[in-house]
């Protein structure tokens, strides 16, 4: 009986001893993913997976939402290039980010367009033309919105 007792606390001491150290547990988390995306379409697939986001030279497609919702909490999303918007009379928004610690920003040379001057008709939303409402960050908590060059907004900039 004593052999069994020493051979069972042997073995069970060879599990604890198996068990990765903490700093090669910390190797094996997955690392913090970097995405770069030139098209909103690919943007829609495949923004889940990503802690870091550049839009580079992104242009959405009229009728279209830059749709930035269900990001990761912590994401950093980083606007590069110029970003545009095709023409349709719509309510849109152009862009759309809700999210919770969510981090906005531009690269230095990087301007969003959003081509206001094809819905400009000087009824501004009292009628006329439908106008997109250009930025819609809606429940976007805890988040930071810095540095964004943004030119010719169809109507009503930003909506917070």
């Amino acid at each position: 009986m004593r052999s069994s007792l020493v051979s069972m606390l042997a073995f069970s001491a060879a599990l604890v001893f198996a068990v990765p150290a903490p700093s090669r547990v910390s190797n094996l988390v997955k690392k913090a993913t970097s995405c770069t995306f030139s098209s909103a379409a690919s943007v829609s697939a495949s923004k889940k997976s990503c802690s870091t986001i550049v839009l580079d030279n992104i242009e959405v497609p009229a009728g279209e939402t830059l749709d930035l919702s269900n990001l990761k909490s912590g994401t950093e999303v980083i606007f590069q290039g110029e970003t545009t918007f095709g023409y349709k009379e719509w309510k849109g928004p152009l862009i759309r980010m809700p999210g919770s610690n969510i981090a906005v920003s531009g690269s230095s040379d990087h301007i969003i367009n959003g081509g206001g001057a094809r819905w400009w008709d000087t009824k501004s939303t009292n009628g006329g033309k439908t106008k997109p409402k250009f930025f819609y960050a809606h429940g976007l908590d805890d988040s930071t919105i810095t540095g964004l060059n943004v030119t010719n907004t169809p109507v009503q900039a930003f909506s917070v």
